[in-house]
């Protein structure tokens, strides 16, 4: 099934802050700012504020399973999406972000990731749909027309069983290339003392 991005999730701009966020240890909110989150890994839980909310309404709370969408960047990347990988309490996002919040009946948030990072079908719809010269940026208007090929939920399971193996072995293999690298300099080092 082919259908649009805006049937599968629901999109809600990040938080609305007119000052500067500060870092308050028994604040009300934990905020995640562009500066905590990683392409391959997600949320960065030891460098996130927690901060107070001035002004009115309750923020909107994101939760785990949530992608964040990043709508603007430098011309030389593309924009963006990471899995919200933290389950905590009061946690929302600055305005630099999109939170989709997907509709688990119809697509699994790792597939739904995916498809977005990927080069062969977000990639080909970033670089055709973007604004801007040296920042990008993806409206959220245009975000919602994204097609998405969405294969049956089993199928789904079995991209992200595969991803996650893939992932594991890489772990595995920078471990392994690192283990080496120390071996290899401890010789050099013992043959030169």
């Amino acid at each position: 099934m082919i259908t649009k991005l805006g049937n599968l999730v629901e999109i809600h701009a990040g938080q609305s802050i007119r000052n500067k966020i500060d870092n308050i240890a028994n604040g009300d909110y934990f905020i995640i700012q562009i500066k905590d989150i990683d392409r391959h890994i997600g949320v960065n839980l030891p460098s996130l504020y927690k901060t107070n909310m001035k002004g009115k309404g309750t923020p909107k709370l994101v939760k785990k399973g949530d992608l964040l969408f990043v709508p603007k960047v430098f011309r030389e990347s593309l924009p963006y999406s990471v899995v919200v990988n933290l389950d905590l309490p009061n946690l929302i996002v600055a305005p630099t972000f999109y939170t989709l919040s997907v509709k688990p009946s119809l697509i699994r948030t790792e597939y739904l990731n995916w498809f977005i990072n990927s080069g062969a079908h977000g990639g080909k719809f970033f670089k055709k749909n973007a604004m801007g010269s040296s920042i990008l940026n993806i409206p959220k208007t245009v975000l919602t027309e994204m097609e998405i090929i969405v294969p049956p939920l089993p199928v789904q399971d079995n991209f992200i069983k595969l991803m996650a193996a893939t992932k594991k072995e890489k772990e595995i293999m920078d471990n392994l290339c690192q283990k080496r690298i120390a071996f290899i300099d401890e010789a050099i080092n013992q043959y030169l003392n």
